[in-house]
């Protein structure tokens, strides 16, 4: 079994793959912020740098980069990268 995660991107990460969001299907027993990223990395290697700079947030709060967390589908899932201003 495992869990389809609905993952909302935005800035560059969006701009990358052309899309406002995607859905990753993690092993219920592997849904994990930690594991999450990782696939993430391996389906898109494209966007793997921006991912090493960019904030994960789960139910608008923002998860630290050392902290792995439990994730269910009716979780929401952003990826946040860095934002250039002028």
């Amino acid at each position: 079994m495992s869990n389809q995660l609905k993952v909302l991107l935005f800035a560059k990460v969006k701009e990358v793959l052309g899309k406002d969001s995607i859905t990753i299907d993690l092993p219920i027993d592997k849904s994990t912020s930690f594991n999450l990223i990782q696939k993430l990395k391996d389906i898109y290697p494209q966007i793997t740098s921006i991912l090493e700079v960019s904030l994960l947030a789960i139910n608008q709060e923002y998860i630290s980069s050392d902290q792995d967390i439990a994730i269910c589908p009716s979780d929401e899932i952003a990826i946040i990268p860095p934002v250039s201003g002028g």
